[in-house]
């Protein structure tokens, strides 16, 4: 890492981005504090232009996961947190991924259930809302809201208690892929009834985007934005991992 400084504008024009996108950025806590002249213009060193790149490959969204992770993650680089910010980058990576699986997982359910082979009805899974949420990655105010909107009816034995089968638990994975693809609650309904008049497997009902005008993204395009997350966090833990291996006195941070 070299000596160089570097003005507001050309941090900006380096990192493709506005000059008041610096600006805000150093406010947000996404940048660490610049060092100022007399003239109170601000001076930007070689560690703000690698803390400026990082930045500018976690924050775009929308994310897979709480985008809350990967904005601490960037400001507690800049804080110079280094150790913490690789273990926020790692998780981030392992979140995304789980939700790769989860949705791998119910694009197979889908292709049981159209295949006329759905998880048994009386074959107790959860008894609880806290257990089939945890085990699916919802929280239990999540479960509430969809049952309040009828995706989903509880069941309840003889003595009042919750319970969850095999075949509830797998209409909770696909509508929480379904809902993550952008379908909202009343398309949805129609899209899981919908599977006896199509033609395609079910898995091919998420790349058919003219099925409902209400998709908020392309659905067909949410692996590739699972997978292009999972890079993106490969790609952000590399860079800290770079950075971290910089002598101790480089990466510390250079004074005009």
């Amino acid at each position: 890492m070299s000596t160089a400084t570097y003005s507001t504008k050309q941090l900006a024009d380096m990192a493709g981005v506005h000059p008041n996108t610096v600006r805000l950025y150093e406010e947000w806590g996404y940048l660490s504090e610049a060092v100022r002249k007399q003239n109170n213009y601000r001076v930007f060193t070689e560690k703000h232009l690698y803390e400026m790149q990082l930045a500018r490959a976690a924050l775009p969204g929308p994310y897979p996961i709480d985008g809350r992770l990967v904005h601490g993650l960037v400001k507690k680089f800049a804080a110079g947190e280094i150790d913490i910010a690789g273990q926020m980058a790692a998780e981030y990576l392992k979140r995304v991924d789980n939700e790769w699986k989860r949705a791998l997982a119910a694009l197979e359910v889908l292709d049981k259930w159209y295949a006329d082979r759905p998880g048994d009805r009386h074959t107790v899974v959860c008894t609880t809302r806290k257990q089939a949420a945890a085990r699916l990655g919802l929280t239990i105010d999540t479960l509430r809201t969809w049952e309040r909107n009828e995706l989903l009816f509880v069941n309840k034995d003889e003595k009042g208690r919750v319970y969850f089968s095999e075949w509830d638990m797998e209409k909770i994975m696909i509508v929480r892929l379904l809902r993550n693809c952008g379908y909202t609650i009343a398309a949805l309904n129609r899209v899981l009834a919908a599977g006896a008049d199509l033609s395609a497997k079910p898995s091919e009902i998420l790349k058919s985007p003219e099925l409902d005008s209400d998709i908020n993204y392309v659905t067909d395009q949410y692996l590739d934005f699972l997978s292009n997350h999972s890079k993106r966090a490969q790609g952000i833990i590399q860079m800290i991992s770079d950075y971290s291996a910089l002598p101790a006195k480089t990466a510390g941070g250079l004074q005009p």
